[in-house]
């Protein structure tokens, strides 16, 4: 036993004259296990925080974990160094060496000794070390994130043992030694870090700065942007450590080698992907002028597919359909990743029926209708890509090909109407479900909303101050039901603190959800969207008129009416004018 451990001891049996030492640098009274330089004590995290430099390799101010060669290197580069790696001495194996003492031992073969832990007392192999205490596999694991604490009922790390089990340090009676240096949160889901609010700023810092460690005053407006719509550090951390080209693409703008403009951006990037991103967060931060980005990437995209084709006389007619009729003057611009992906879509399955045509030796003019049956049979997608494709060749005077469309059918896909109930009491009782989820399956258990729909929904279309909630889809307002209200009115106020417009705001600033990611979350939870959207729509327009449904939902008379006719509703005596909105019941 030591003279801390005795100390500390007596301090628990409540002896009044014992003063704990404490820390040299963080004045923390707990145990001290290592000495310094001028003869004082410091605590573990200070230690570490006092061995940190900047790696040789990658020069990030970190802990060292190795010195090779006299070189200091952090825990990544020094795995990831070739002289890090040797033969292991009992599996054979040439790998990360971290015992080369009596015998060289790789990180796989490697056991931890089995000494008594310093926490709860049993023996167990020592994982890591607290403030001077071992801590076993069992204990380390236990506190490694913040978990509701068995006494208090408080969601903190459980750094203390009491009655057999991880509590909080507080309901222990032992020191608090995992809290935040910069605020004294014991929240942190990292020992000896920072919380997510006073790590935002330095990671921001360390994104942002130059190489004297100031921010360009052109970049200020990002740096406010990141920290007022970015609440979660660690994913922000994460996209930092992890991104392969738009991290790196952002840094080169930082550092002054790649020109604030977005030619350049477009031009430098790794990956379209990385492009978007970059340019939408400059853009949505003020850095750069209002642009569409989406429009953007499209255009490079085009232009780098139809350079990519051999035959000039497919370029020509693809260049110009795209030009005239999928980008026309009465076409809008591409506007989303949705968009973008159906008009490539579109103009590929144009290059294939093209490449077919020469393949079979003939013409537009010449081609036969039943070879273009033929081609048809492969996919029905293709008839919805040259339908229009077609038509606009007639219309030229190009070819008299003729595709038509497929055939729209409603389909009520047998989702049950009781299951259909069942699912919107899962997702009632259910408030700890992620609020997005949560908010779009209500939505289309409720009304029946499209997905597309429904992560375009705007914070304005909200009127969160009414009685009942209010959320306007189509041209009347829709009063929702007490649960859908509260939900709706929580994902807002999340929604606030990452953008300024979207209910759901997308992973690219500035852009919302996609249909995607939301339907992989539902199906999750057992919600097959587009079955219970079709049960819905059936429910409501049996119960009200198809012109109330199509003022409420926002869809077109005539797709509310056919809606009508599927349910087997018969409205032809009903009045022409409403006196009042209609509240669709579930």
């Amino acid at each position: 036993m030591t003279v801390q451990d005795l100390a500390h001891l007596l301090v628990e049996a409540r002896a009044s004259r014992v003063v704990l030492p404490t820390c040299e640098s963080c004045g923390r009274a707990l145990r001290l296990p290592h000495k310094t330089s001028g003869g004082g004590r410091r605590c573990s995290r200070c230690e570490r925080n006092a061995r940190s430099i900047a790696c040789a390799n990658c020069g990030q101010v970190k802990p060292v974990q190795r010195n090779i060669e006299g070189q200091r290197f952090c825990r990544t580069c020094w795995r990831a160094d070739p002289r890090s790696f040797a033969d292991c001495s009992r599996c054979g194996r040439y790998a990360t060496a971290v015992v080369r003492r009596s015998e060289t031992v790789c990180l796989d073969c490697y056991r931890a000794p089995i000494k008594i832990c310093g926490l709860c007392g049993n023996r167990g192999r020592i994982t890591s070390h607290l403030d001077g205490r071992r801590v076993c596999a069992r204990c380390y694991y236990a506190m490694r994130s913040p978990k509701p604490c068995p006494e208090c009922n408080r969601k903190v790390l459980l750094t203390g043992y009491m009655n057999e089990k991880n509590v909080c340090a507080e309901c222990a009676g032992t020191p608090i030694t995992m809290a935040c240096p910069g605020c004294g949160s014991i929240s942190e889901v990292r020992k000896h870090h920072l919380c997510v609010e006073c790590r935002r700023p330095i990671i921001i810092q360390h994104l942002l700065a130059d190489e004297a460690g100031e921010i360009r005053d052109e970049l200020a407006p990002l740096a406010h942007y990141l920290l007022t719509y970015h609440d979660k550090a660690l994913s922000l951390e994460r996209w930092l450590r992890k991104s392969g080209s738009a991290a790196p693409l952002l840094r080169e703008i930082v550092t002054g080698r790649l020109p604030l403009e977005a030619d350049a951006i477009n031009s430098r990037a790794q990956s379209p992907q990385g492009a978007v991103f970059i340019l939408s967060l400059l853009v949505r931060s003020g850095v750069l002028p209002e642009m569409n980005v989406p429009s953007m990437r499209f255009e490079q995209w085009l232009k780098s597919w139809l350079d990519g084709i051999g035959e000039p006389g497919d370029r020509l007619v693809l260049r110009q359909y795209c030009a005239w009729e999928l980008l026309g003057a009465n076409k809008t611009s591409i506007s989303s990743r949705a968009q973008y992906q159906k008009v490539r879509m579109a103009l590929k399955h144009c290059e294939r029926l093209l490449r077919e045509i020469r393949l079979q030796e003939a013409s537009l003019m010449t081609y036969p209708k039943r070879m273009l049956d033929v081609f048809l049979t492969g996919s029905p997608v293709q008839r919805d890509a040259l339908a229009p494709f077609t038509r606009w060749l007639r219309r030229h005077g190009l070819s008299s090909l003729r595709v038509e469309f497929r055939p729209s059918v409603l389909e009520g896909r047998e989702y049950a109407a009781n299951h259909r109930v069942q699912m919107a009491r899962q997702f009632i009782a259910d408030t700890d479900m992620h609020s997005v989820t949560r908010v779009a399956g209500l939505l289309i258990l409720y009304y029946g909303f499209p997905l597309t729909r429904i992560t375009s929904i705007t914070q304005s279309q909200i009127n969160a101050d009414s009685r009942p909630v209010t959320l306007t889809v189509g041209t009347d307002p829709i009063d929702l039901p007490e649960p859908l209200g509260e939900a709706i009115v929580r994902q807002l106020g999340l929604a606030r603190s990452r953008s300024g417009t979207w209910l759901f705001p997308g992973r690219i600033p500035g852009r919302p959800l996609t249909a995607g990611p939301l339907g992989i979350r539902l199906r999750k939870e057992g919600l097959m969207a587009v079955s219970a959207r079709a049960t819905a729509l059936i429910k409501l327009t049996r119960q009200l008129h198809p012109r109330v449904v199509s003022d409420l939902l926002g869809i077109t008379p005539a797709r509310a009416a056919a809606w009508s006719r599927l349910a087997g509703g018969e409205w032809s005596d009903y009045p022409v004018i409403r006196s009042a909105p209609t509240r669709p019941q579930a």
